[in-house]
């Protein structure tokens, strides 16, 4: 136990977009409903340096079994905190022991024409480009993770022009570093692997696209499937979800054609492996516990990319990443590392209970697109934006939700991956 001392279409995107005012005329009780709910004061909490490097041993003070482990980090390779989560794997497979760690990512569409208006066109050119691209950093920053290549995202629903454009901004990195074999695995050879006795527990992640998931369950078939459940339930970590909109709060993302404004990002690329998902964690009893981005905006803000850099403690090919992705200008003032809450809340869930606060809530999935998630505060008063927002759902159940973790817990925690990457 620890002892404390006291636009792909990036996730930034849809932090940027401010609440609707409720009308002039609202009533009182429709003003009460529309404002986000009351903040809880922070819980202030340090750790030093040695007891953040315990946490990247995820065998201590935690339950999981003594076999080989598995964990499945759904790689999201346009965002800044997408790699800085990939390091973090990195040291957490040098720290713990049996540890296998794998990064899946998915082929997402591809254009290379910003007016096109279909945004799901797809160029497989383009594409491999950008896998290319990604690949190579991940390989800089992983040199011992698995790489596994997901399928072609469902859908996209960014327009070209708000693209993040990953070989043209990002390969200047790779240019001045040496050579690497990315070394792509099969989603056919990691089903194998899950499916070997030897591997004891699995752990998942949605902190990206869950496309390879769809791929992996049709290698796996359906008893392999329950071989999965088996031992993502038997990790004792719970299923790690970057989604999900407050059912109490108008929904504050980017208004899109073709999207319900309460679908989530990670889930929109590929609706049928979310879907997958969230039947494998009922069927398993395997807990979620949901990190929305409203919460990751409230918990952990820069300004700019120095700002970034100098309080997580980044250098190398970080660093350089960084500086690439917070120049982007609609991210001024607004730079947030939204995975690294997601990531964090994963290291100190069921080992430092006071670190992290937590709520139950009740989650409600789109019955007809399951990229909708809607969580909704059981002990809260019914409301018109309720109502709205719970419109075409259904109840999945009872889940977690992160509210709360110290800013400078989860900084001394990125200053520790930062610390141990290896470039």
């Amino acid at each position: 136990m620890f002892s404390f001392t006291i636009c792909r279409g990036s996730k930034d995107v849809d932090a940027a977009v401010p609440t609707a005012a409720p009308p002039s005329d609202a009533s009182p009780e429709k003003v009460a409903a529309t404002a986000a709910p009351a903040i809880a004061k922070p819980v202030v909490q340090k750790i030093s340096a040695d007891e953040a490097a315990r946490f990247y041993d995820l065998r201590s003070g935690s339950g999981l079994p003594s076999g080989a482990c598995m964990y499945i980090q759904s790689g999201d390779t346009s965002d800044f905190d997408g790699y800085l989560i990939a390091a973090a794997g990195h040291a957490l497979q040098r720290q713990t022991p049996k540890f296998e760690y794998v990064i899946a990512v998915p082929e997402r569409r591809a254009w290379r024409g910003k007016d096109e208006p279909d945004t799901n066109k797809h160029d497989p050119t383009y594409s491999e480009e950008v896998l290319a691209t990604a690949g190579a950093l991940l390989r800089h920053l992983c040199p011992d993770a698995i790489l596994c290549k997901g399928l072609l995202n469902q859908r996209n629903i960014i327009p070209w022009s708000m693209m993040f454009n990953e070989p043209e901004r990002y390969a200047p990195l790779i240019h001045e570093m040496h050579k690497v074999t990315v070394g792509w695995t099969s989603l056919e050879a990691l089903a194998e692997r899950i499916l070997d006795p030897e591997l004891q527990s699995l752990v998942l992640d949605m902190n990206g696209s869950m496309g390879y998931l769809a791929g992996l369950v049709k290698h796996l078939g359906p008893e392999g499937e329950k071989v999965l459940g088996r031992k993502m339930k038997a990790s004792g970590m719970p299923l790690i979800m970057m989604a999900g909109i407050q059912a109490e709060v108008v929904a504050q993302t980017l208004k899109l054609p073709g999207r319900d404004p309460r679908a989530t990002k990670n889930a929109i690329y590929y609706p049928d492996a979310v879907r997958s998902l969230l039947r494998l964690a009922k069927e398993h009893q395997v807990p979620l516990l949901l990190v929305t981005n409203n919460t990751c905006n409230r918990l952990i803000k820069f300004q700019d990319a120095n700002e970034v850099i100098s309080r997580m403690g980044l250098k190398g090919l970080l660093q350089r990443i960084a500086q690439v992705w917070f120049s982007l200008p609609y991210l001024a003032g607004k730079c947030v590392p939204f995975d690294w809450v997601a990531f964090t809340a994963m290291l100190l869930y069921g080992r430092q209970p006071s670190a992290i606060k937590i709520d139950r809530q009740e989650l409600y999935v789109g019955k007809d697109d399951p990229s909708v998630l809607v969580l909704r505060d059981p002990g809260a008063p019914s409301s018109d934006v309720v109502l709205d927002n719970l419109a075409g759902t259904e109840l999945w159940g009872d889940v977690e939700s992160v509210s709360d973790i110290s800013m400078e817990v989860m900084l001394q925690l990125s200053r520790h991956a930062a610390a141990h990457t290896a470039c």
